[in-house]
């Protein structure tokens, strides 16, 4: 059968990419050592789901040419035709894989799309490939001996006579195509589960211990054909190095301290679309407002919280990275950029350093949006989901375990961690579709939005676990932080639907000893969140973070989020809207909350210290992740 004969040429295609990895291991050994037996094994593993995704992708054509349950499959010149797309195309890809492995040292990660952008107006390509051959012959002869083999292979491995094909073989072929069809689909996206998004180079981070192993997880091939035609993160030159750029915003922050305070647990919450809005005691409770978080409101009575607060994105795969390693996101998330395989600083990796478990938890599918990927590049040691839970009598029948049964997961996994740890829980249950368990279908206000019972029993949820957290013997030696992913897409109050108040969150600290409390007006966003702990924590270290600490109470710190590719900075009472070549608007928020009164042009000096911070914030940002200089 010719399924036969194509299912021994992709398994062939499986054995030549390994052996390309493994090329691409030991020629750049050093930067991979120590790599344990385990790791091996679960690098291997992941790299079959991110092959077997790049072979089918690439040999689509191929693969339809001989699924076709008709004659002219027998055609010798259809044949020819088919051995050339065959070798011509894996041909190519298999000398990527090999050509890389010279090249890693140069970029630290496997080459995407982006290097044909830097090279397609180089002249002299030519006479590099031939130092290439030159420098690196081991590789050249190595292109060669596996070039052979895919030939000497593909020969070997016989078409089907077209005197053994009966019509009933044509039959067989066409009830198998269905079949046939939904496996490539599921190869192709590397889930076969429909709520996962297809993998991307993040989702590597799944089956790594440390960042720069993802690169022996993927492949080249897959890593261009992933970036290909991707919004690109722009390279800006608005000053003349980042020298330059640091007089005005210096992501690199020294913090010269004396680690007195690191034996303390951290506790991250990101709760599903916690707008500020649903807040109370974060918002105006005369003239009717209504809020719906009453334990949260009974905490940040208890907690240092800040009433202007946000978001650096409006989407679930932007907060991790903000939240976790102050890593916000512009043009595009910064997870599905090229760049998602760079060695970072993170909360999570430096605590490791000082001796401490660490966790990440989400009720959701294992892969789902990529969060555990990408927390595995963050350095975390243990991730739990739906699977780890293991029942699924408490699933949504949507996207996870319900709020309650899991946050009570999660503690208790957490008292079976050694002090001191640090662990990342995300919620589910308030996302859309809004459902909640049958039992409270009349528990809850049914507010305004269709949001408003799932807040509550969310809300509900968190009081549950913070119940049962007292009662365990890490909770007094905990820092807990709380936010949102993003705010919710739907607002019910003026003054949060504006471009400033689609990011309006909650970000609160809280420690049961209550060394952090207080009410304050500063500005506070996502990526300030690992900073500040940092300060909190009295770490001595250097880290690269595009945020800061707000314990100083400063006023006058740099808030940068993006909206539909225009920038927004908050400094002071001002925001300075940008779209990367002039200034669009600028408005005293606070004051102005619905955004009404463009005042550009009326404090030229002002503005133009917060554009020069602006400017130099993107160039900090856009060069240090383009050339992966995301470490002090």
């Amino acid at each position: 059968m010719f399924l036969k004969m194509l299912i021994k040429r992709l398994l062939l295609l499986e054995v030549l990419y390994q052996f390309c990895r493994i090329v691409y291991f030991l020629v750049n050994y050093k930067y991979f050592t120590p790599l344990t037996l385990p790791g091996a094994y679960q690098i291997f593993i992941g790299s079959l789901r991110f092959d077997a995704s790049t072979i089918v992708y690439s040999n689509a054509l191929y693969i339809a040419m001989f699924i076709l349950p008709f004659n002219f499959r027998h055609n010798k010149t259809y044949q020819l035709i088919a051995k050339g797309i065959f070798l011509l195309s894996n041909g190519i890809f298999l000398l990527a894989n090999l050509v890389d492995s010279a090249y890693f040292p140069f970029l630290l990660r496997r080459t995407n799309a982006a290097f044909f952008l830097e090279f397609k107006n180089d002249t002299n390509l030519l006479a590099s490939s031939g130092k290439f051959i030159y420098s690196y012959w081991y590789i050249s002869l190595l292109i060669i001996l596996v070039l052979w083999v895919l030939y000497k292979s593909y020969v070997l491995i016989k078409m089907p006579n077209r005197e053994d094909y009966t019509p009933k073989k044509n039959v067989l072929d066409a009830i198998l195509l269905p079949f046939i069809v939904v496996i490539w689909l599921g190869l192709a996206r590397g889930s076969f589960v429909p709520s996962n998004r297809p993998i991307n180079n993040s989702y590597a981070g799944f089956y790594i211990t440390k960042p720069n192993e993802v690169n022996l997880v993927i492949n080249t091939p897959f890593s261009i054909m992933m970036t290909w035609g991707n919004i690109q993160l722009p390279e800006v030159h608005y000053f003349s190095s980042l020298q330059e750029a640091a007089l005005y915003y210096q992501p690199v922050q020294c913090y010269h301290q004396t680690d007195s305070a690191t034996g303390k647990n951290v506790v991250i919450i990101i709760v599903e679309s916690l707008s500020r809005e649903f807040v109370g005691s974060l918002n105006d409770t005369t003239n009717g407002y209504k809020g719906y978080t009453p334990f949260l409101d009974s905490l940040i009575g208890k907690s240092l919280v800040f009433n202007n607060a946000y978001a650096n994105g409006r989407r679930s795969i932007e907060a991790i990275p903000s939240v976790v390693a102050s890593i916000p996101s512009t043009n595009e998330a910064y997870t599905l950029t090229p760049y998602n395989g760079n060695q970072i600083n993170s909360i999570v990796s430096l605590l490791k350093k000082r001796g401490y478990n660490s966790s990440f938890f989400h009720g959701a599918h294992a892969g789902s949006m990529g969060f555990a990927a990408f927390m595995k590049l963050a350095g975390v040691d243990n991730t739990y989901s739906k699977d780890e839970y293991g029942n699924d009598k408490d699933y949504d029948g949507t996207w996870g375990i319900w709020d309650e049964e899991f946050l009570q997961f999660c503690s208790n996994k957490m008292n079976g961690d050694k002090q001191p740890f640090v662990s990342v829980i995300f919620t589910v249950s308030s996302h859309h579709p809004f459902k909640i368990p049958e039992r409270y279908n009349n528990t809850f206000d049914k507010g305004t939005l269709p949001i408003h019972p799932t807040i509550q029993y969310t809300d509900m949820a968190l009081r549950k676990f913070f119940e049962s957290a007292s009662k365990m013997p890490w909770y007094n030696n905990t820092v807990f932080v709380i936010t949102a992913d993003h705010a919710a897409p739907y607002n019910y109050y003026n003054q949060y639907q504006n471009v400033m108040g689609y990011y309006a969150i909650p970000i609160l600290f809280y420690t049961p000893d209550s060394t952090l409390i207080g009410n304050r007006n500063g500005l506070i966003q996502q990526s300030d969140i690992f900073p500040t702990l940092v300060d909190y924590l009295g770490i001595n270290d250097t880290i690269v973070a595009f945020g800061s600490s707000v314990l100083n109470n400063n006023e006058n710190h740099l808030l940068v989020n993006d909206y539909g590719g225009m920038y927004q900075a908050m400094y002071n009472n001002l925001l300075l809207q940008y779209d990367g070549n002039k200034v669009l608007g600028v408005y005293k928020f606070k004051e102005d909350a619905k955004l009404e009164h463009n005042i550009m042009g009326q404090n030229p000096v002002k503005e133009e210290e917060i554009l020069l911070k602006l400017k130099a914030f993107l160039q900090q940002y856009s060069t240090r992740v383009r050339q992966n200089k995301m470490l002090p």
